[in-house]
């Protein structure tokens, strides 16, 4: 009792206790000294631990516990030396935090290797672009500044992500290769059938530069040809565009093999000219000849220039057929005029001049006896002159009236004839050359028959007469229309506006004119000539405009396809490609050129714009790649942000600088429009959930505070009910209770405002409290009850009503109606009181707190 009194000081009246009898025992021999020195040199941590509990003096338990390493034994002897031994505790405590500090420090690795392995695993989702491999090198250096420090299972996670990035990377690398080597076998290819057409044509100028050729030179040529052609299937299957090269080869492969066929049969060009040369006739030669220019055809379109060897076979075959041609000219002369003398020699035996027509036979006999055989119309003009002049002999033998008589007969049947004008004037034409035909030669002439012949034919003419008459009739209106259509040409020439002419009109003026014209058909010969010139004069010159017009549109097509080819170069991209757009419209302007031309300028046109707008497409890309990298960077950031709502209190606090730099990382970023707002507002919900987080922890830690203020005022409630139930045997539940609220005042970091003094004073009283004043301490804490439900507006139970009204009475009465205003004031005074005990205080308890947590 004596000793609860000293230690506590408290005035309650203890009974005395009296002594009890100590139980008789052997008597044990002393235990073994154990001295700092023994725990010097001691190492098993069990051993450590026992002394450092159960060691006789402080200083050797101190010295134990300082020796002790392992965190179980430190944990052990925590719990141990609690309640026993401050100094010992302290000591192991100390220790303890060390360890708590290095977990919190490997907490720490383990959630920045956590985040960065969601990071990598986020990453390892990205394509494998030009920013790919430079984030991914950031993220291995974090690493290597965590991964002395971090698990073997975030460590796998960590590989396995790592190996994704790397296989995408290599993926990338392995396509990139592919591509490359696809790249560098199509030149190959395209090289090799370039080089195949090349030599093909090399192939050709060695054929064509040889003079004569061997059954084993043709079979070498074969295999060249072969060997070409296999090297372009080889070529053609990389399956790329070689349609041009692929048809140059096919043309000259076929017009060697063409060619090398015509020398076997025929010989080269050099021994077709040497044969052409020892020809004896014309004929020979000119078989010769159409071999030679079937092959030297070839040859021109199988080699651009030909060797001068087949230049000297086309010279020598030139100069045979010009002799040849000189020789048959001489012939072709002295025929003509064998020919004229025939005919004069005709002529004369015609006209009855017998002497002149004799003559002329003679002179005809000795041409015949230099030309030999004649050809066969001149050798029928000749039997005929013969013939003639064998009649001119024995004319006056004949009687001629009879015929005459006959012709008349033949004339007078043809009057009123049906037949048609054109047969019916070559019938009467064909009389009247029999009638010149017996008359020719006559001495006397018959006049009633001429006169009757004559009549005849007058009658038999009049239907012919009036039908030519007709056609030259339409003849002159022919002629009329013509000139009336050049008069139409020469006025639309003249007056038509040319600098806006409508040229699709003025070419079917073109066409329309030629077509007209040529209905006006027939016209009189020498009129309807002279004519013609002016025509061809009119439609020369409007074609001549036509023409100068489609160079001018071809000059302005040339000129547009020059700018385009300028703008491709330009730094100004969006500026040259609206202008590529202008000239495309431009272009839609101009009126067609040559036909042959037109298209070739729109492909080369259309070529430099598809390379500009080309040009446009893969910076748009660029850039649609560089802003889906910052829609990228912006969801990296607000996945960061989002990973800090999940955070403590503190971790939040200590973040802040992180969070903020987060941030403003996301202002920074330039993002595309379509995606701003929504990444804007996905950022404003993680920042709004970490200040959700961020308020939610503020009211949790504000609650706690609250809970541990009550706790504390119970564990020192229980001190003091220990106190007033106190006797000596009960020494240690003291001891053990105040420890208890001791460490909870201790341990507790964070308080209300200004409670925790309060709680040091209502400890530091605990001892002066008597178990008489429970009642009025009670009828405290209930006034206490009341006046919070006063505050709160809460109802006040039917057992203290009639004390909550009389409270209130006295209130009006003493204090002028002043009431309580916080709740906070009457909780500082709920916990200085103290010493209630459990039948009245867990009721008052849990009314005063619902009270509390309605304010």
């Amino acid at each position: 009792m004596k000793l609860l009194r000293k230690l506590f000081g408290t005035k309650h009246k203890v009974a005395p206790v009296k002594p009890a009898p100590l139980p008789v025992a052997e008597v044990k021999p002393p235990k073994p000294v154990i001295t700092l020195d023994v725990v010097e040199q001691t190492h098993d941590e069990n051993e450590l631990l026992k002394l450092a509990s159960e060691g006789a003096t402080s200083q050797l338990r101190q010295a134990a516990a300082e020796k002790i390493q392992q965190r179980e034994r430190l944990e052990q002897l925590a719990k141990t030396a609690k309640t026993k031994d401050k100094n010992v505790f302290r000591i192991v405590k100390a220790k303890l935090d060390i360890f708590r500090a290095d977990d919190a420090r490997q907490a720490e690795f383990e959630t920045s290797a956590l985040r960065l392995c969601e990071k990598l695993e986020k990453h390892a989702y990205l394509e494998a672009d030009a920013l790919f491999k430079a984030r991914l090198a950031i993220l291995q250096q974090e690493w290597e500044l965590l991964a002395a420090q971090v698990s073997e299972t975030l460590t796998a996670r960590y590989q396995a992500a790592l190996a994704v990035c790397e296989a995408k990377i290599q993926a990338q690398a392995d396509a990139i290769a592919a591509e490359e080597e696809r790249i560098t076998l199509d030149q190959q290819a395209r090289e090799l059938a370039s080089s195949a057409v090349d030599n093909l044509q090399q192939l050709g100028r060695e054929l064509l530069a040889k003079a004569h050729i061997g059954d084993d030179e043709f079979t070498a040529f074969n295999l060249k040809v072969q060997e070409l052609g296999q090297a372009m299937r080889l070529a053609a299957n990389r399956a790329i565009p070689l349609d041009d090269l692929n048809k140059s080869f096919e043309q000259g492969k076929q017009q060697l093999l063409n060619l090398l066929d015509q020398i076997k049969t025929s010989g080269t060009l050099t021994q077709l000219s040497e044969q052409i040369a020892q020809a004896d006739n014309s004929e020979t030669a000119q078989k010769l000849r159409a071999k030679f220019n079937q092959q030297l055809n070839q040859a021109k379109q199988l080699v651009a220039d030909l060797p001068e060897l087949i230049t000297a076979a086309k010279a020598r075959v030139d100069d045979w057929f010009a002799g040849w041609n000189t020789k048959e000219q001489a012939a072709r002369d002295a025929l003509r005029h064998y020919s004229e003398l025939t005919r004069k020699g005709l002529w004369a035996a015609e006209q009855g001049f017998v002497r002149k027509a004799r003559g002329i036979h003679k002179e005809l006999q000795e041409k015949q006896a230099q030309l030999g055989e004649l050809p066969k119309l001149l050798q029928a003009k000749w039997e005929e002159f013969e013939t003639q002049l064998h009649k001119l002999g024995d004319w006056h033998e004949f009687a001629v009236t009879p015929k005459k008589e006959a012709l008349i007969e033949q004339m007078q049947s043809l009057i009123g004839s049906k037949m048609a004008p054109e047969d019916l004037a070559s019938k009467i034409h064909d009389l009247q050359d029999s009638w010149k035909e017996v008359s020719r030669g006559g001495q006397q002439q018959d006049d009633d028959l001429w006169q009757q012949f004559q009549q005849a034919s007058a009658q038999a003419y009049a239907p012919c007469k009036e039908f030519f008459e007709a056609q030259a009739t339409a003849r002159d209106n022919n002629l009329s229309k013509r000139r009336e259509l050049v008069s139409q040409l020469q006025t639309y020439l003249a007056d038509y506006d040319w600098d806006n002419a409508l040229w699709k009109d003025v070419e079917q003026t073109l066409k329309v004119a030629r077509q007209e014209w040529q209905t006006y058909w027939p016209v009189p010969r020498k009129a309807g000539n002279d004519i013609q010139k002016e025509f061809e004069n009119l439609m020369e010159q409007l074609f001549g405009k036509i023409t100068a017009e489609l160079d001018r549109n071809k000059q302005a097509k040339q000129h547009l396809i020059e700018q385009a080819r300028q703008l491709i170069a330009s730094d100004d991209l969006r500026t040259a490609t609206e202008q590529a757009k202008q000239l495309q419209a431009k272009w839609k302007t101009i009126g067609k050129s040559w036909h042959k031309e037109d298209q070739q300028l729109w492909q080369e046109f259309r070529q430099q714009c598809d390379a500009l707008f080309a040009r446009r497409n893969q910076e748009a890309d660029a850039a649609r790649q560089q802003r889906q990298a910052q829609v990228e960077q912006a969801k990296e950031l607000i996945g960061k942000l989002k990973g800090y709502a999940g955070l403590a209190l503190t971790e939040l606090d200590a973040a802040k600088a992180e969070i903020e730099a987060t941030k403003l990382a996301f202002d920074n970023l330039s993002l595309p429009r379509e995606s701003a707002k929504a990444l804007s507002e996905q950022l404003q919900a993680a920042l709004a959930a970490i200040s959700s987080t961020r308020q939610s922890a503020r009211v949790q830690a504000e609650n706690q505070r609250w809970q541990d203020l009550f706790g504390a005022a119970e564990a020192i409630r229980q001190y003091e009910l220990a106190l007033i139930a106190a006797s000596d045997d009960q020494a240690v539940t003291v001891i053990a209770a105040k420890a208890a609220a001791e460490e909870y005042l201790n341990n507790t970091s964070r308080w209300p405002t200004g409670t925790l003094p309060l709680l040091q004073q209502r400890l530091a009283k605990a001892p002066t409290l008597e178990a008489t004043g429970e009642a009025e301490r009670a009828q405290q804490l209930r006034l206490l009850c009341i006046r919070a439900e006063i505050l709160t507006g809460k109802p006040t139970p039917e057992s203290d009503k009639a004390l909550r009204m009389n409270y209130q009475v006295q209130q009006m009465q003493q204090a002028f109606g002043q009431r309580d205003s916080q709740i906070e004031a009457l909780v500082q005074e709920w916990i200085m009181v103290g010493g209630v005990s459990n039948p009245d205080y867990p009721a008052l308890l849990a009314r005063f707190q619902d009270s509390r947590a309605s304010a």
